[in-house]
């Protein structure tokens, strides 16, 4: 286990050459690679192939340099089990960690080992047995460092024995309430109603995901690019901040007494004044916490598809994310992987997370914000379930007076 990978070392009784393969756990359980070890040649299904591409690219350039690795043991390991969270995206190592909460439900079968790159540790759940911290950015988080394989190894030898989570990539939403993880409640979708006299929104800041036509991916357009910057001009303006402030001044105009807030990684221009500038260029637990706070009160949170929608999807009552839709950046086959969908009713949940390409115009997400936020009770009376059960309605309608009481199915 050399950082992400979790690999069985295989030979092939046919032809005697050693392969390394992915163990079904994480991304390997989907998308299993075969990697030869003396050619670095990798095999798979081509269903995901980036998976392979960087098996192979950090197998050719592995490491064996040390990092930081702190251990925390809060109960004895009797039947552990390990939960590798390392990962070279945000939102996958995210993910990875929600299975925890499977195993701490468990805890007369499991001992939870957990290890976690540093900047997911105070989002780790109370009742894990160990907690392993790896100082491991995201920028070398696809890294193959035969230290990190030894030190685990280190570890995990006098166990005699230790189970490997599924680690599924997406866990299903049943099996994990976000504020386990967050210490942050979400959104009451009960509440709805008495909170719609002060609607809130909260605009999802992201620097390198651009609300608008992204830009040209041609060899002239990135000639153009580079030109500027040999000629000292600036580069072309990102206009997704333009993009985001009509929007929210539409939206003011059809909803008064709005609360709008823009936050996120990176700074940038100034806002006007009544917009909430909740964005900061770094991020450590007190501001993520300040942040999923704020999502937990948003009626509704937007933003352009990418990792950074998933604490505020599963904090806020509804979502609008704008997808990529050009030649070299289309999104749309990976709809709902950046989404923590909260509800029990399938149509219900249809209503509260919209999808919308990244060229519509602001006023039209102002006008679907807006709508979402006037009409989600009006669609929790129609689909919601204490709505459309037979059995409380009858009991309900046989208890009330006069023809009423035959009202009563």
């Amino acid at each position: 286990m050399p950082g992400m990978r979790m690999l069985a070392e295989l030979r092939c009784e046919t032809c005697g050459r050693q392969y390394y393969g992915d163990l079904p756990s994480g991304h390997g359980l989907p998308h299993p690679v075969l990697l030869d070890r003396e050619t670095g040649e990798v095999r798979h299904g081509n269903t995901l192939k980036i998976f392979a591409d960087y098996l192979r690219d950090s197998y050719a350039a592995r490491v064996s340099t040390p990092v930081g690795f702190e251990e925390e043991r809060f109960r004895p390991l009797r039947r552990p089990i390990l939960l590798n969270c390392l990962d070279w995206v945000y939102g996958h190592a995210l993910l990875k960690l929600l299975n925890a909460q499977y195993y701490l439900d468990r805890p007369e079968e499991f001992d939870l080992v957990l290890l976690v790159p540093r900047f997911l540790r105070w989002m780790v759940p109370e009742g894990a047995a160990t907690v392993w911290t790896v100082d491991l950015p995201l920028s070398r988080g696809a890294e193959w460092n035969d230290w990190i394989a030894s030190e685990i190894r280190r570890r995990l030898e006098p166990l005699g024995e230790c189970h490997l989570s599924f680690a599924f990539s997406h866990p299903h939403p049943e099996d994990f309430r976000i504020e386990r993880f967050t210490r942050v409640a979400p959104f009451p979708l009960g509440a709805w109603a008495e909170r719609a006299s002060c609607p809130t929104v909260t605009y999802i800041w992201r620097e390198d995901r651009g609300w608008g036509p992204a830009p040209g991916r041609s060899l002239a357009a990135r000639a153009g690019r580079g030109l500027r910057r040999l000629a000292g001009l600036p580069p072309v303006v990102n206009r997704t901040l333009d993009q985001v402030v009509a929007m929210a001044e539409h939206l003011r105009a059809l909803l008064p007494s709005l609360d709008f807030a823009v936050a996120g990684m990176g700074r940038g221009r100034a806002l006007p004044e009544w917009i909430l500038d909740l964005r900061s260029a770094r991020a450590d637990e007190a501001i993520e916490r300040a942040w999923c706070e704020r999502y937990a009160r948003s009626h509704v949170v937007i933003g352009v598809h990418g990792s950074h929608m998933l604490l505020p999807t599963g904090h806020a009552g509804a979502m609008i994310q704008m997808v990529p839709e050009n030649a070299w950046d289309n999104r749309w086959g990976n709809l709902i992987q950046d989404v923590l969908v909260r509800g029990d009713d399938v149509r219900e949940a249809l209503f509260r997370y919209q999808f919308l390409p990244t060229d519509t115009m602001p006023e039209k997400v102002a006008t679907i914000a807006a709508s979402l936020i006037r009409f989600q009770p009006t669609v929790s009376l129609h689909f919601g379930r204490e709505f459309t059960d037979h059995v409380a309605l009858t009991r309900s309608w046989s208890r009330l007076p006069g023809e009423f009481a035959a009202v009563s199915g």
